[in-house]
């Protein structure tokens, strides 16, 4: 469903916000890229990803993120979901000004301008993702990489049979429980809502909600949830992310 904007916006704003859409745009369909940039996928930040991400002897998954962030310092959390192919670190422009940064859009962990990118947030999301809306963006690729599996969740049987987000950050473990998976605008969504006003979140909670997709109806959610959105483009729909929404239900320290 498409949001109304505002109706006021100071005239820098609208220039600063149709960069930020159009950039937010460009990820709009399937898009493939060269071969060198598929053998990054081999290794993050010029780090081996069984290194950057390995299981030690108590059989707890740990992530070596002091070695990812000597590499790259904006790199500060990782992303897996179980059953898809969704397993990266997450990113954040640290040094920019725009809060609607889209530097990893278009590039890749080791500064290569280009695609496919990076998993990433905005710096209008605080890293510790205690906001109550955090937003992370992956582009859709014909290879299967970034946030391609998301489409996955628009099965009725996958969506069913796959409830997990698991983000891994230096101070510990976070759990998410997926309860949707919609079609929604392609409005700039920290922009358009205010989550620092509970009414906001709860504005965007019921757009969500009106939206087609895949719904758990067992799963109540309130305005002091953690809520994570997880923001793809389709192919050949430039109006329309595919958006797939987890709360969080557990947070578990590093001892």
């Amino acid at each position: 469903m498409k949001i109304e904007k505002k109706k006021v916006i100071p005239a820098l704003m609208v220039i600063a916000l149709g960069i930020a859409v159009s950039m937010v745009s460009f990820q709009a369909g399937e898009v493939s890229f060269p071969q060198e940039a598929e053998a990054l996928q081999e290794e993050i930040a010029g780090i081996p990803v069984d290194e950057a991400k390995f299981t030690d002897e108590s059989g707890e998954v740990r992530i070596d993120f002091e070695a990812l962030e000597a590499q790259n310092p904006d790199i500060y959390a990782w992303i897996t979901l179980p059953g898809t192919e969704i397993d990266y670190p997450v990113l954040q422009k640290s040094d920019s000004e725009d809060p609607y940064d889209n530097y990893y859009l278009n590039h890749t962990v080791d500064f290569t301008e280009g695609l496919p990118g990076a998993i990433y947030s905005q710096a209008v999301n605080h890293k510790d993702f205690m906001d109550p809306v955090t937003v992370l963006y992956g582009h859709n690729l014909k290879n299967g990489g970034m946030f391609t599996s998301l489409h996955r969740f628009e099965e009725q049987d996958f969506f069913e049979k796959n409830r997990q987000i698991i983000l891994y950050t230096p101070e510990g473990t976070l759990i998410y429980e997926i309860f949707a998976a919609v079609e929604f605008s392609d409005d700039l969504i920290p922009y358009e809502y205010d989550f620092s006003d509970p009414l906001e979140v709860q504005r965007y909670l019921e757009d969500v909600g009106g939206c087609e997709g895949n719904f758990r109806e067992d799963i109540a959610i309130s305005q002091e949830d953690k809520i994570l959105t997880l923001s793809t483009c389709y192919s050949g729909r430039d109006t329309s992310r595919l958006l797939v929404e987890a709360v969080m239900i557990e947070k578990e320290q590093i001892k």
